[in-house]
């Protein structure tokens, strides 16, 4: 008898080009299979008769078998041609290269057929339906909502809906087998059906109403795992100690005093939910959200103040030397009475002359988690930017400090110019406490922002060049994302470079950066963009973080359709910095761009809201494509919906329930 754990092999038709052909899409055991669920169903349930066939939609008929025969051309080919019947009347099917039909159809059989009309004969036929031999009323393929399920060369959806069908019809017992994990306090509370129920329902729906019940409950369960995992660390994070700071708060208040701007609402309300958090006796772990340019510089300066005053360090990590530096010479202006120091893989070495805890803000790259003996003594907050760049082992690294007795935890603000929709702040990033800076500083101008049919290209590059020539305005130009190769885009970046400066522009001041210059090169450009000696910048999306160009009022995106909108919102921060100074972004796609991608890209140049873009990208994309594929902590999902609120808020409420417990 097999058994749950049973590798497929045991399963009746199952032999090894099955099994290895399942193994590719990670089925190797019998439960696997019970688990691999559909991503849609068909629903042929509705019978139709003979006479309300047509040519625009495939309906479902049941009808008798009147003759069948295989007709071989002269090309070797065949084609099987039938006559079938119903109570309204008869019609020719015909069927091609499948001579085994004669056998598995023969006359006098019942039947059920799935198609359409051929709108090409005058005579009525029905052209390469589906089929099913309609020996029971339990059908399989036709007559009912069936499984679809994703598939690899050499397996079909027919031939996967036979062998699980077996395995529910068949051997039931393998379903007795399976525990229920949820207590049946929470599935009454939350209205779900059994664990056993919901898997057959899934497979083999007995109704659209049962169905949805059944995507619930899996739904359910696999946003509850996540929900476990982050309201557990949660609780450890509670159990931790970290140092508390009460005091200083008159500081903060001098400080943003003294700015010669008045900081929004929005950072004013960001900086007193991160100095409550700061007071607390366990690590607080916030993200702090916000456009480009929206001023979180400001909030993590005022922040680390009441930290450094009582005698901690503060430590800033960015994934590049670009933002890096950005944030020393930002941070270095405002806070003119506190030692700062820069470390990037490249930073000169002076550590020999001044003691660890001479420094009281150290910026920098990962470069600082290698070097955490010589630069920290007493790191009381980590303040980290754009997260998701770095590993989860590397986002670890400085989380203890001490020793001993005196072992404590800092404090940790992640900052993001990501857009990052509700339901995903609740799933994906869960045990973060948020604040969200949703004002643009006083005078800032929404990026107008265009997509650039290829007739107009030729037009918009006149105008771009009159832009320059006329109000001296600089322009970066951005070249498509190519994730499977850092040398394909580069040579691709190279290609676009040489175009611009040789046929297009050939009079502009043009310079080309990416990803595999040195940090020395790099800076060099971006040093030549901001001191008004570059007109146009061709790049990679490594100006995507850390480009502040306040003169740049221009970006041209090459490839748009190949990036996310929440990553294309971030890009086309990076230009319009200046007050009251108009800015624009290009949008020039390939030239076999999807219809659903203009779709897209339309709905992104008519909005400007970062949080608006990110939702309607989740909704019609999914968390994956909208973050990254290779983003850390995107959850492998098969049935549950990331933009599903209420279903998110039941299953935090479940998890802590059960914690509680």
């Amino acid at each position: 008898m097999p058994k749950l754990t049973d590798t497929v092999d045991k399963i009746p038709l199952v032999g090894p080009k099955y099994k290895e052909i399942l193994g590719k899409l990670g089925v190797t055991t019998i439960e696997d299979l019970l688990f691999y669920f559909p991503v849609s169903h068909a629903d042929t349930s509705d019978i139709s008769t003979i006479s309300e066939l047509n040519t625009i939609e495939k309906k479902t008929v049941l009808v008798n078998v009147e003759s069948i025969r295989n007709i071989r051309t002269k090309f070797g080919k065949f084609i099987t041609e039938g006559v079938v019947s119903d109570e309204s009347g008869k019609i020719d099917v015909i069927w091609f290269n499948q001579p085994f039909l004669k056998r598995n159809l023969p006359i006098g059989s019942t039947i059920l057929l799935n198609g359409k009309l051929n709108p090409k004969r005058n005579k009525p036929q029905l052209y390469s339906p589906q089929y099913e031999q309609a020996k029971s009323a339990d059908f399989t393929h036709l007559g009912t909502i069936s499984p679809i399920y994703p598939l690899t060369d050499g397996i079909t959806s027919k031939w996967l809906r036979s062998r699980i069908k077996f395995l529910i019809k068949k051997l039931t017992y393998l379903l007795d087998s399976i525990k229920d994990p949820l207590p049946q306090t929470i599935k009454e509370c939350y209205e779900l059906m059994p664990l056993k129920d919901a898997i057959v329902e899934i497979h083999f729906p007995t109704a659209f109403k049962s169905l949805e019940k059944s995507k619930k409950r899996l739904a359910f369960d696999e946003l509850l795992n996540i929900q476990l995992k982050l309201v557990d660390k949660i609780q450890k994070r509670k159990a931790l100690r970290a140092p508390a700071f009460h005091k200083y708060k008159e500081e903060v208040d001098k400080f943003l005093k003294r700015l010669d701007f008045e900081p929004t609402k929005a950072q004013l309300k960001a900086i007193k939910e991160i100095l409550g958090d700061l007071k607390k006796e366990y690590p607080a772990n916030r993200l702090l959200q916000g456009d480009v340019g929206c001023g979180k510089t400001l909030v993590a300066a005022a922040v680390s103040i009441p930290v450094m005053k009582s005698g901690y360090q503060v430590a800033l990590m960015a994934p590049t030397a670009i933002l890096a530096k950005q944030h020393y010479e930002t941070l270095k202006g405002m806070l003119k009475d506190y030692k700062l120091r820069l470390v990037t893989g490249n930073t000169k070495e002076q550590s020999h002359q001044l003691s660890a805890d001479s420094y009281q803000l150290i910026i920098g790259t990962h470069a600082l988690l290698h070097r955490q003996d010589d630069l920290f003594s007493k790191l009381g907050l980590l303040i980290v930017d754009e997260q998701h760049r770095f590993g989860v082992e590397q986002r670890n690294l400085l989380v203890s400090q001490g020793k001993g007795k005196n072992k404590t935890t800092p404090h940790k603000i992640t900052m993001t110019a990501t857009p990052i929709p509700r339901s995903i702040a609740l799933t994906l990033f869960g045990d973060l406490d948020i604040s969200i800076i949703d004002e643009m500083p006083e005078g800032r101008l929404p990026t107008k922002t265009y997509l650039v049919p290829q007739r107009k290209r030729k037009d918009s590059y006149n105008w771009i060049k009159s832009k320059i020539k006329d109000e001296s305005l600089q322009v970066f130009w951005l070249c498509p994302l190519i994730e499977e190769s850092e040398k394909l885009q580069t040579k691709a970046v190279i290609t676009e470079y040489e175009k611009l400066e040789t046929e297009i522009f050939p009079n502009l001041r043009i310079d080309l950066l990416h990803g595999r210059l040195t940090e020395d090169e790099k800076n060099e450009k971006i040093l030549r963009m901001k001191q008004d000696k570059t007109d146009i910048l061709v790049s990679t999306s490594v100006i995507e973080v850390g480009m502040d160009v306040p003169n740049a009022s221009i970006i041209v995106i090459e490839g748009a359709e190949r990036f996310g909108l929440a990553q294309l919102h971030q890009l086309r921060g990076r230009v319009g910095r200046r007050a009251k100074q108009e800015s624009w972004c290009f949008l020039f796609t390939s030239k076999n761009t999807s219809q659903d991608a203009i779709k897209r890209l339309k709905y992104f140049s008519r909005v400007n809201d970062g949080l608006k873009v990110a939702n309607f990208d989740l909704a019609n994309r999914g968390p994956g494509e909208v973050y990254g594929t290779k983003q850390a902590g995107i959850p492998d999902l098969k049935i549950a919906n990331l933009g599903d609120i209420k279903l998110i808020k039941e299953t935090r409420e479940a998890a802590e329930k059960i914690f509680n417990k």
